[in-house]
């Protein structure tokens, strides 16, 4: 039961450490801008993408610094 435990915190602080990643953020916000140029996404998709994303670099920012 203890060595489930240990793994699952594991799993989740792997998780955290990729979602929180700031260049994980950026890279997703470059892609985002590519699919605007090509067309795939309108303006409006665009922002409401963008703003998940700077939210969540933010969050980010936070849980670097141990406020999160």
């Amino acid at each position: 039961m203890l060595m489930i435990g240990w793994v699952l915190r594991q799993v989740v602080a792997a998780a955290e450490r990729e979602y929180y990643d700031p260049a994980n953020i950026q890279h997703a916000l470059a892609e985002l801008e590519t699919q605007l140029d090509q067309g795939v996404i309108d303006e409006k998709e665009f922002e409401r993408q963008e703003d998940v994303l700077l939210d969540r670099l933010e969050e980010a920012r936070q849980w670097a610094n141990g406020t999160l």
